[in-house]
């Protein structure tokens, strides 16, 4: 059954949607989803983790339709709604989890923030964007250029084209259902900022703990990026799992549930 989104009142006033399942007390992962997607992406994955983990993932500024004159949709800005979310909910430390361009949210405060962080874990995150010339292309020639409304049928086309296993219809069409909500000016300006993070940016400043979990047909974060990626951070794992997509924790959830809690578990017992 889908996770009911509950909705909490961040410190500047603005409200977010997120989802949580396990136990309260448990050890805390927050999840950050990439472009254009929603906290719903991952409720496949949390109905696989066991119930002493306390996952949560919430709707990024602007991807619940809500989208402000004052907003901005950098990277830095979605590091600072984490760190709102955070005290919000009053969690101390978290494993930060960072999926696709989400990662580099996730990566970046790993860095800047030691204190907040109990491990850092990395889902088809690319270490860069901006050198990938298809990536830039299809900003260029299509999202940049997006207006509104966005149409089903683009979101349809541009979904399909991230997953390399068939998902539940179910789950597939609260996805699309989700993005509809997403302003063409969020999808623009989110894009053009991952296409902005640079390698290695921050990723050196990383002290805590990393997993790095890509699928071997990622056409966006391949093994080559990903061995790059894992280099750069000093105490990195990196699992790449074969006939997996971009979306991997869509196409096998209960994988990448073990993955993670594999790797949460280890942590814990140093």
């Amino acid at each position: 059954m889908p996770l009911k989104p509950e909705m909490l009142r961040l410190a500047d006033t603005r409200k977010l949607s997120y989802i949580e399942r396990g136990d309260p007390q448990g050890i805390p992962l927050i999840f950050l989803h990439g472009l254009a997607d929603s906290c719903y992406t991952f409720d496949l994955l949390f109905a696989c983790f066991p119930k002493r983990l306390h996952a949560l993932a919430y709707t990024q500024r602007g991807h619940d339709g809500v989208d402000l004159p004052a907003l901005d949709y950098r990277t830095q800005d979605f590091e600072a709604d984490l760190l709102q979310f955070m005290d919000a909910k009053a969690i101390e430390k978290a494993f930060i989890t960072g999926a696709s361009s989400g990662g580099f949210a996730a990566r970046n405060f790993a860095a800047k923030y030691p204190e907040r962080t109990l491990g850092l874990i990395l889902l088809g995150s690319p270490s860069e964007l901006g050198n990938q010339p298809a990536i830039v292309a299809i900003h260029e020639s299509t999202l940049s250029r997006l207006t509104d409304p966005v149409t089903p049928e683009f979101i349809r086309g541009f979904t399909n084209g991230l997953f390399n296993h068939p998902v539940p219809a179910d789950f597939l069409e609260k996805m699309v259902y989700e993005i509809q909500k997403v302003p063409a000016r969020v999808w623009k300006e989110t894009s053009e900022a991952a296409l902005n993070e640079k390698f290695p940016g921050l990723l050196q400043q990383i002290t805590a703990p990393a997993l790095i979990v890509s699928g071997e047909e990622d056409l966006i974060a391949s093994r080559e990026d990903q061995e790059k990626l894992s280099a750069a951070i000093a105490n990195s794992q990196l699992r790449i799992l074969p006939q997996l997509g971009h979306m991997l924790y869509g196409e096998s959830p209960k994988e990448i549930a073990q993955e993670i809690t594999r790797f949460v578990d280890e942590i814990q017992q140093r």
